[in-house]
């Protein structure tokens, strides 16, 4: 008798976990196809050479469409207004590369990010619909006038696809 209750106790425990999951035991929020990649920079620099190559690699479903943001970490040290960048990626299969002007100050130099101390963190939206595959490889670079942006900490690709 006292087995076949701790049999049920433990088929009633079970059953509590893997309900609390979603499909394939992945936590049921919504956010299956959530995709996020960062780059920590050395020495807080950018180098216009050094182009990110960021993998989708982590999409519950094969392919997904949503939002993608650009997540951007500077000091206040950092002393351009704005940060131009070139995203590009593979869309059936042609590549695509498109520029974007992130501001990151008003026209007084306050900072839209937030954070306190010496360090601001922005996220700004790329495309308001992306359709992205699990093995995409989006590019990122800067394509300032100047070879090497200084105070960069870190930069990332946010995507929360449907």
């Amino acid at each position: 008798m006292r087995s076949l209750i701790s049999v049920a106790a433990a088929v009633t425990v079970l059953g509590a976990l893997f309900g609390a999951c979603g499909r394939d035991g992945h936590r049921g929020n919504g956010d299956d196809n959530y995709f996020s990649a960062f780059r920590t920079f050395n020495r807080t620099e950018w180098r216009y050479e050094d182009t990110l190559k960021l993998r989708v690699d982590t999409l519950l479903d094969s392919v997904a469409t949503g939002p993608l943001m650009l997540s951007l970490r500077h000091t206040n040290g950092f002393q351009w207004s704005n940060l131009w960048i070139e995203l590009s990626r593979r869309v059936d299969s042609v590549v695509i590369a498109d520029t974007f002007n992130i501001p990151l100050a008003d026209v007084a130099g306050n900072w839209y990010g937030n954070g306190t101390g010496p360090s601001r963190q922005l996220t700004h939206p790329l495309y308001e619909q992306c359709t992205l595959r699990i093995g995409d490889t989006l590019r990122v670079r800067h394509i300032m006038r100047v070879d090497t942006l200084e105070d960069i900490e870190q930069i990332g690709i946010v995507f929360n696809g449907e």
